[in-house]
């Protein structure tokens, strides 16, 4: 399993929202959780301001979903604490995946690439480049469509 997220930026909403400093942007940000093949397995979406750590408990829905699931892989900024807390919760092993010191500029992280297609699917194809739901679950319902049409499209158009 790959865990990442994406700042989006909301255009006209009144619901909540917030203010992503890495990004500059005011919005907010999609959590999604990938299996090895970029197979959505789950989807949440947040104000920009909540830290990428603080995001995790957002997909729980009060069952243990992934049974199979054993290892799972994120990037520096799921370091803390309450990341590996979440990963122990859920029986899973993790992985922190980051650039060496001495790499610049852009680099393909090992199996990261799959999680960032998805959420690039996800925003280009189901049209969601921007956030217009007001409230957070009709976002992240808009979201789980979209991830069941590209599954549905992947069923009948294998590669």
């Amino acid at each position: 399993m790959i865990i990442d997220t994406r700042s989006v930026p909301c255009i006209g909403v009144r619901g909540p929202r917030g203010y992503d400093g890495a990004k500059k942007l005011v919005g907010r940000k999609r959590v999604a959780l990938v299996d090895a093949e970029g197979h959505v397995l789950a989807l949440a979406v947040v104000p920009a301001n909540v830290q990428d750590r603080d995001t995790l408990p957002a997909l729980d829905d009060g069952k243990e979903p992934w049974p199979s699931l054993r290892l799972a892989i994120r990037d520096g900024a799921f370091t803390a604490g309450r990341c590996q807390e979440w990963c122990n919760l859920h029986g899973m092993r993790h992985r922190v995946v980051e650039k060496g010191p001495d790499q610049r500029g852009f680099v393909a992280l090992e199996r990261r690439w799959l999680v960032e297609r998805t959420l690039g699917w996800l925003s280009h194809g189901g049209g969601l480049l921007r956030e217009r739901a007001g409230r957070l679950d009709v976002a992240t319902g808009r979201l789980a469509c979209v991830a069941s049409l590209m599954a549905a499209n992947a069923l009948n158009n294998p590669a």
